[in-house]
């Protein structure tokens, strides 16, 4: 997978082939923030968004698909024209049942990699973008948390295909950690 992640704050980018995230900082309802990025993309307000039997948003009668993601005051949203996309961000903080997480969700290299950390800074980073990559995968699928977490085996470095689905992280400054993933 060659897939481009291009960030942007203003207008969106023109590469349709590329997966665009806007990230910001906002105290605006997050449906007024994403109308207002759609209506650039669409270069209209008048489209109809709708929601999924599994409650994931989408536009109706457009190629361009959209999800998004927040973390206190942040809004994270991932575009891209030519599949489902899925983005998660979140804060890194420590979890006091960390590794009861690791141990039920997480697969044999995941959890190599999460424990072979240098220290517990780098295993609570590397645990984040574990937990990143699969909720962004099931985001991108329209689907919540699942049973068998541990079946996802997200760990790699760059793009890693899961169950039809290409995931990485997104290099963000801590303490957010963030992953973006979309449908082939």
């Amino acid at each position: 997978m060659n897939k481009q992640v291009i960030f942007f704050t203003e207008k969106p980018p023109e590469d349709r082939t590329a997966i665009h995230i806007c990230l910001s900082k906002t105290e605006l309802p997050h449906e007024q923030v994403l109308r207002y990025r759609v209506s650039q993309y669409l270069g209209s307000s008048a489209f109809q968004l709708a929601t999924s039997p599994n409650g994931k948003l989408y536009l109706m009668d457009t190629q361009l698909h959209f999800n998004l993601s927040d973390c206190k005051e942040w809004l994270a949203i991932a575009f891209s024209w030519e599949a489902p996309v899925g983005i998660d961000i979140e804060e890194i903080y420590p979890i006091e049942k960390r590794e009861q997480l690791i141990m039920d969700c997480f697969a044999a290299q995941e959890k190599e990699y999460v424990h072979s950390a240098k220290n517990q800074d780098e295993a609570l980073l590397r645990f984040w973008e574990i937990w990143n990559r699969k909720e962004a995968c099931f985001k991108a699928l329209g689907q919540g948390l699942q049973d068998k977490m541990d079946e996802w085996d997200c760990a790699g470095n760059d793009w890693v295909f899961v169950k039809g689905v290409w995931v990485r992280s997104v290099p963000l400054e801590p303490p957010l950690s963030a992953a973006v993933a979309i449908v082939v």
